[in-house]
């Protein structure tokens, strides 16, 4: 029988993956110490992404909501992810994944983040769907200016660079996905960005409450709640 994988290895091999960018490096770097394929690392993520979603930003400390969606590939066809981001906290808050882009999807993503926020501002780019779903809601809606626009694009595009992961390693075959294995992936990635990642044009992790490094703040984190 294969001898189960401790937690911390899994913990450890995810924070790799992370780090990295690989799923075949991150297995390749965990071999001093067990031997588990880049499809074992996958499942680990899967498995982390409901344990992730247990941390969020306190609606008293977003002070306003930046919305953008950017465009990533499943199975080689064009999806949507809309990303909810926190300027001055530099906090990923929410996610949506979906095939379209329309005023009401951005309506429901919008309800949703008046729901685990509060009625915040919303600023956006210049994009039709925007304010009438801001009405709709009666949210105050703004459009960013370039200043606060080039900080959303690099959100975006720090958020890209990692997603490319999707199309070239784990095509989805199913004809009628749901979604479900992109959106596990985007849970411990913004949990990853919130609590641990040093990053270069972000800055540092903008939840983080101690000076640990970041595979131990990592663990720390994941083990407390896995264990509790």
């Amino acid at each position: 029988m294969r001898e189960r994988t401790s937690l911390w290895l899994m913990l450890y091999g995810v924070y790799l993956y992370y780090c990295c960018n690989g799923l075949i490096r991150a297995s390749r770097a965990l071999e001093p110490w067990v031997k588990r394929s880049y499809v074992a690392i996958w499942k680990w993520v899967q498995r982390l992404a409901p344990l992730c979603d247990r941390f969020d930003v306190k609606k008293g400390r977003v002070s306003c909501i930046f919305v953008d969606e950017t465009m990533v590939r499943i199975r080689g066809r064009q999806a949507w992810v809309w990303v909810a981001f926190e300027p001055y906290l530099k906090c990923f808050l929410a996610f949506y994944v979906g095939w379209q882009q329309n005023t009401l999807v951005a309506y429901l993503f919008l309800k949703e983040l008046r729901r685990r926020y509060g009625r915040k501002t919303i600023y956006t780019d210049d994009a039709d769907w925007y304010p009438l779903a801001c009405r709709w809601l009666r949210l105050e809606h703004h459009v960013y200016g370039d200043e606060w626009k080039e900080i959303m694009e690099r959100m975006n595009q720090y958020f890209k660079d990692r997603t490319e992961c999707f199309d070239d390693l784990f095509p989805c075959f199913k004809e009628e996905c749901d979604l479900k294995h992109v959106h596990n992936w985007i849970s411990v990635f913004r949990f990853y960005h919130n609590y641990v990642r040093v990053n270069e044009d972000l800055g540092n992790a903008p939840l983080q409450e101690d000076d640990l490094p970041e595979y131990h703040r990592f663990i720390k984190l994941l083990e407390e709640v896995t264990l509790s």
